[in-house]
């Protein structure tokens, strides 16, 4: 890294907020390409700790379950979650069923409301997020009693002025290796091990690919780590089994994490 190690994620989205260069890439299956700056990115994290707090009341270790598909918009779900002192659970979305305050989303590509939001746990909040970069809202509208990401996040303050630090000993997100909870302290140190070794291999490259066609834990951890690095996390639900993805990488001067 060429810069302190921040303390926490709020702290490591700070430093987003002040570059103007490219912190996220997303290429999706269906062609779309969105490219967000550090400070693009620090606006959607803020948002989305705005939303979590104001209308979803949401607090220092309440648990956010996500559905497990790869999107951009998930990553700005979890930056803001955890800006808001809440822990981050990923969860299988093909499940009727999961414990947690919220339950969050994709919609499938046909705009279906995934099976995960489908039957939402008893006293959970459900937020249904579309996948157009410049959605507005669902198209035909949120089901009942469920929260439209893209229709509610806009609406929010751009900076977010709540909890100064996350509670230090408060869980952020389940540990891949151990069965236990990372902290909100140790969230970013576990993701420097989780990339232990290979800024070497990295080098002068601007950005790294995070392979995987889920979001885990393992999958947060390694985004964090980019991030952490000052380099753009490249996120794809596509398919990178053929060469055309070589010559993304290549174009975005990008390495395989």
């Amino acid at each position: 890294m060429n810069f302190p190690l921040p303390t926490s994620v709020p702290r490591l989205v700070d430093t987003l907020r002040r570059s103007s260069r490219p912190a996220l890439l997303w290429y999706g299956a269906d062609g779309e390409r969105v490219e967000l700056s550090g400070r693009v990115l620090d606006n959607w994290a803020a948002k989305t700790a705005n939303l979590c707090v104001d209308e979803l009341d949401l607090g220092s270790g309440d648990l956010v379950v996500l559905g497990d598909e790869v999107h951009w918009r998930a990553l700005a779900v979890t930056l803001g979650a955890w800006t808001a002192g809440a822990a981050v659970r990923p969860s299988d979305p093909r499940g009727t069923t999961a414990d947690g305050d919220v339950v969050v989303a994709l919609v499938d590509a046909e705009g279906g409301l995934p099976p995960l939001l489908a039957h939402p746990p008893a006293g959970a909040r459900a937020v249904v997020v579309d996948r157009p970069a410049l959605s507005l809202g669902l198209r035909g509208g949120a089901p009942d009693d469920a929260v439209d990401y893209c229709a509610e996040v806009r609406s929010h303050a751009d900076v977010y002025s709540g909890l100064e630090e996350p509670v230090a000993d408060g869980p952020a997100l389940p540990d891949p290796d151990v069965g236990q909870e990372i902290t909100h302290a140790r969230l970013l140190p576990r993701a420097l091990e989780e990339a232990a070794g290979r800024e070497e291999q990295w080098g002068t490259a601007a950005a790294v690919h995070v392979p995987g066609r889920q979001v885990d834990p393992r999958f947060l951890l390694r985004v964090l780590a980019v991030l952490a690095s000052g380099r753009a996390v490249v996120l794809t639900d596509r398919d990178t089994a053929d060469g055309s993805w070589t010559a993304v990488l290549t174009a975005e001067n990008a390495v395989g994490f």
